[in-house]
């Protein structure tokens, strides 16, 4: 009888949690943007005067001291202020901020800003067809972030210092100390970037060879 009890409350948790996730993705916020901290997270105030934190489902932005991280911040201000502010929201974040996609006048926040090259699509977290082939778009375009040879994701830059050590940038495929001496590029993990003491970089080979750079006679 105990073990049957027990997973009566067991079914009945498991029950409970499904119906508050189920409202919360049904949920949708309206209200204006009292504050804005990059280009994809904001504050929105509601009409009973709630505030919530929110952050663009589907998409990063470049960071505030990244290159158009401002420009990224200033794009999101401009779209929203002054307006009724739509956010459907699909759930929370590890820092308990509400994700979602956000409509002002029935255009999308999140898809203008990867169409303007203003943001990446979030593959690691979305596999929307709509924002990746506005990616696309964007890259052919060479729009803002894309204008640049090798514009760093903000995923990476949030821990540029870890994966300089380890070698897994993601913008090229070969990787080079960042030593004034050095004089090749190296496949990942290569022994002989142990010996470097400035951090390594990845670049394309194309970058590496422009830059005077050989192939390691180790790793080649």
């Amino acid at each position: 009888m105990k073990k049957l009890n027990k997973m009566i409350w067991i079914y009945l948790l498991i029950f409970i949690c499904l119906i508050i996730a189920n409202g919360l993705k049904a949920q949708t916020i309206e209200g204006k943007l009292i504050g804005i901290d990059d280009g994809d997270t904001f504050t929105l105030l509601d009409d009973a005067h709630r505030q919530y934190k929110i952050r663009l489902n589907g998409i990063d932005c470049p960071e505030k001291a990244q290159d158009y991280g401002k420009v990224a911040k200033n794009f999101t201000y401009n779209f929203c202020t002054g307006k009724r502010v739509k956010v459907q929201v699909i759930g929370t974040d590890k820092y308990d901020r509400y994700l979602g996609d956000v409509t002002v006048n029935g255009s999308s926040l999140n898809q203008a800003l990867v169409r303007n090259g203003l943001a990446w699509h979030y593959k690691k977290y979305s596999s929307d067809p709509v924002l990746a082939q506005l990616e696309v778009n964007a890259r052919n375009e060479k729009l803002n972030i894309w204008s640049m040879a090798n514009a760093m994701a903000p995923w990476d830059w949030r821990h540029r210092g870890e994966l300089q050590e380890i070698g897994t940038l993601s913008y090229g495929n070969v990787f080079i100390c960042n030593s004034s001496g050095s004089k090749t590029y190296h496949k990942k993990m290569c022994n002989g970037l142990s010996r470097c003491g400035k951090g390594i970089s990845q670049v394309s080979e194309s970058k590496a060879l422009s830059m005077g750079k050989k192939a390691c006679g180790y790793c080649y």
